[in-house]
């Protein structure tokens, strides 16, 4: 069924009886997916109720929220849910672009019983309402909202009455989940690492979950413009993402689009690269993937970026690395000291420390991958390799 805005119908024609599952396919990658649980006012009650990056899961499991490379899978046990909430609202928002120009934002209930194109209809808002449930007497509803407004996910959690927290300190590791049912609001900061700045991250699940590594990058200064306004050009730079791996067993070597090893993310060495972007122009970038269901056999990653093709001019690109952990803040780090005559730069260390992950901002520009690999003690035999 393909649902129309102002849409509303009961849930359990959809999904008869078990769990509600609401999924959200979307991209650019970087849109943001959030769930706000709402009283009868519709306002936020309880700050952990309302499920987004930065708190996937409420107190008692009766809303959770698997967030995946562009897909966001909320999954809520609606006989389950505490009786002050009257209704649940997703939400979609970007902080820089309007919602109107993503390529895609499909929202689809249950095993596609129903279907919503949430960006239909939309032009400057920057925040949209997709979809709702919501109690009509004794019964749970489904609505297709489809309204937006200008402002970001900021804006929409204070539209909800809630509040945001202060800054995350970057000098230690994040503080564990409170048990009071008062907290002081939710986290939507962003660390950013600065010169030789290392975090520690404790699990907040009996495993980290899937660990996603970003890199994008702005190709020039030419007079093209791509979607969401990215400056392209026609000699483009090929900036490729990838890793250096030691595993606890002493297995070691390296993932990347270079001699197309792409690595696995159920088997070893548990990271995969998703992909090649050969131009710039993908605005997602290129990511990496870790099963953090695997991480405690992980000794050490060493994250890179290096130059395949066209000439170094890392003040150009505006590198960025954003690390995204279920549970955690991103993490940002930004590649500002270029060193234009070398074609590799060292960016992060991820290291497990007695089961934490260790996380080191590096930024350090090397002539070839054996040069890095020796600077961060990762010995291997190295050999040429092309994409092509």
């Amino acid at each position: 069924m393909q649902l129309s805005r102002g849409q509303k119908l009961p849930v359990r024609e959809l999904i008869p009886n078990g769990s509600v599952f609401i999924t959200i396919d979307y991209y650019p990658t970087d849109i943001d997916i959030a769930a706000f649980s709402l009283d009868k006012d519709r306002k936020i009650k309880d700050d952990r109720y309302t499920i987004l990056f930065s708190n996937q899961q409420s107190p008692d499991n009766s809303i959770t929220l698997n967030l995946q490379t562009g897909k966001a899978i909320f999954t809520i046990d609606i006989d389950r849910l505490p009786t002050t909430i009257e209704r649940i609202i997703f939400t979609a928002t970007h902080d820089i672009h309007a919602i109107g120009k993503a390529k895609k934002l499909d929202v689809s209930v249950g095993q596609q019983a129903a279907i919503y194109n949430a960006k239909e209809g939309l032009t400057t808002e920057k925040a949209v309402m997709m979809i709702e449930l919501y109690r009509y007497h004794d019964t749970w509803r489904l609505g297709a909202i489809g309204q937006g407004f200008d402002g970001g996910l900021a804006a929409l959690i204070t539209h909800f009455g809630g509040e945001i927290a202060s800054p995350t300190s970057t000098s230690t590791s994040p503080p564990s989940p409170s048990s009071s049912p008062t907290p002081p609001g939710l986290n939507l900061n962003k660390i950013t690492l600065e010169q030789k700045q290392s975090i520690s991250l404790t699990k907040t699940t009996p495993t980290f979950g899937e660990i996603k590594v970003n890199l994008n990058w702005s190709r020039g200064s030419s007079a093209r413009k791509g979607f969401f306004g990215k400056i392209s050009s026609n000699k483009a730079i090929d900036l490729d993402l990838g890793c250096l791996y030691v595993l606890k067993n002493g297995e070691k070597s390296v993932v990347q689009a270079l001699g197309k090893r792409f690595g696995d993310l159920n088997k070893k060495p548990y990271i995969k690269l998703l992909g090649d972007d050969r131009t710039g122009d993908i605005d997602s970038g290129e990511t990496l993937l870790i099963n953090g269901k695997f991480f405690d056999e992980i000794e050490r990653i060493a994250i890179f970026a290096y130059i395949y093709d066209g000439v170094p001019n890392w003040n150009e690109t505006n590198g960025v690395v954003t690390l995204t952990v279920p549970d955690q803040p991103p993490l940002e780090v930004r590649m500002t000291e270029g060193h234009n005559n070398r074609t590799m730069c060292g960016i992060a260390l991820i290291d497990n420390v007695n089961g934490q992950m260790k996380v080191s901002r590096l930024v350090e520009y090397f002539k070839d991958h054996e040069e890095f690999a020796n600077s961060v003690h990762i010995f291997l035999k190295w050999v040429g390799a092309r994409k092509d």
